[in-house]
């Protein structure tokens, strides 16, 4: 049988995780009591004598999630109304401000740690977006990242401190540059790339990388833009239930109790 040392020794040289039973096997079965501790660079296990056993957990064996989805840094806090909806997996840190009833998809990840980012009442970042501010910009503008009322921006979308006013509505995997200014009803045709500094002027279609005019909107569909926003905000309802205690997030939380009970050894 190999010692515990030696078996340490050999995960830490391969990287390897080490199934907890084979390190149970190098602890003497005479132990009082054999605990296991999660932290942050892995599984730990502490026995009652004076050893303590340390091995490394691959990311798929990890059965608890670290992630979080406000995170402070330093004096910039993101500050969130109260009838905000965030997705579980989303990323909010720094600097953000999120106003009322606006949503943050799947995936996001909005980053104010160089400048700030505000967006406003109804307006939805779906899934797999990310949104920075950069700290200065290199067109003498604000390197802020700014988003008016009831905009929506749609999948896969990045948006580097970039100002987008009311009522617009971004297609999907467009990218925003730093500087660039989508004024009040504009529509972005999906995979849209607009050029640092670049302005986008009131009432547009604009498609394209670059990205160039195409037509001015008709007042039918100037109109339908803010109903999109309305509309995706509903859908949080169904989404939000997911939480305890109405949903079945209490699964998930059994599953991790029992994956963390300690096991007794045999007298």
């Amino acid at each position: 049988m190999l010692s515990l040392s030696s078996l340490l020794r050999a995960a830490r040289q391969s990287q390897a995780t080490i199934p907890l039973n084979a390190l149970a096997t190098c602890i003497p079965q005479s132990s009082a009591k054999t605990q296991r501790l999660f932290t942050p660079d892995g599984l730990r296990l502490i026995s009652s004598g004076s050893q303590t056993a340390y091995s490394p957990v691959h990311i798929e064996d990890e059965p608890y999630c670290r992630q979080r989805q406000l995170i402070t840094l330093g004096n910039r806090v993101p500050v969130i109304a109260p009838d905000t909806w965030i997705a579980p997996n989303a990323v909010v840190v720094g600097d953000v401000d999120l106003f009322d009833k606006t949503s943050i998809w799947y995936g996001c990840v909005l980053r104010g740690d160089l400048n700030s980012i505000r967006i406003g009442a109804f307006s939805n970042v779906q899934d797999k977006t990310v949104m920075h501010a950069a700290r200065t910009s290199p067109t003498g503008l604000s390197a802020a990242t700014t988003i008016g009322r009831y905009v929506t921006i749609g999948q896969s979308c990045v948006l580097r401190s970039a100002t987008v006013e009311d009522e617009v509505l971004i297609g999907e995997k467009c990218v925003l540059m730093e500087g660039s200014l989508v004024e009040n009803h504009c529509i972005l045709a999906p995979g849209t790339v607009l050029p640092p500094g670049r302005l986008v002027p009131s009432g547009q279609l604009w498609a394209g990388n670059p990205a160039k005019f195409v037509r001015n909107l008709t007042k039918d569909e100037k109109a339908e833009i803010a109903g999109v926003a309305s509309a995706v905000f509903k859908t949080t309802d169904k989404h939000s239930s997911e939480f305890l205690p109405v949903g079945t997030a209490y699964i998930q939380a059994e599953k991790l109790k029992k994956s963390l009970e300690v096991q007794q050894p045999s007298s």
